[in-house]
């Protein structure tokens, strides 16, 4: 959040379950709700992660369909696309409708991971 309101070109926007605060060194400026509805309101991007607890991190507690991103969920934004940090668990985070759909970008995402990782690889090499 912070990077992205530093930028000031974008409203970030983050939900999530209530209990599942992240610190506030990570979403100055960010608005926050625990209404999914109302974040996803005329939203241009939607990057989903799973849900963990700030101070259990890793432990996923939340199994909330609700909080699943739907086609249904899709249609009260501005026909966003669809990120995820990767990787997935379908019909967990995404239903299978949205990550196979014209909404997602997941699949570039990963094929990005590859490119990234191989650079970071050549450097490494290179050093002397």
């Amino acid at each position: 959040a912070q990077w992205v309101n530093a930028w000031g070109k974008a409203d970030f926007v983050i939900t999530h379950p209530e209990a599942y605060e992240l610190d506030t060194a990570f979403t100055q400026g960010a608005t926050i709700t625990h209404n999914q509805s109302e974040a996803l309101q005329g939203a241009d991007f939607v990057y989903v992660k799973n849900w963990s607890t700030y101070t259990d991190y890793g432990k996923v507690y939340n199994n909330d369909p609700a909080w699943m991103l739907t086609e249904e969920s899709m249609e009260l934004t501005n026909n966003a696309k669809v990120m995820h940090c990767l990787p997935v668990r379908r019909n967990v985070e995404l239903s299978d409708e949205i990550l196979d759909s014209s909404y997602s970008l997941v699949t570039q995402q990963a094929s990005n991971r590859v490119w990234a990782a191989q650079a970071v690889i050549s450097s490494l090499l290179q050093a002397k």
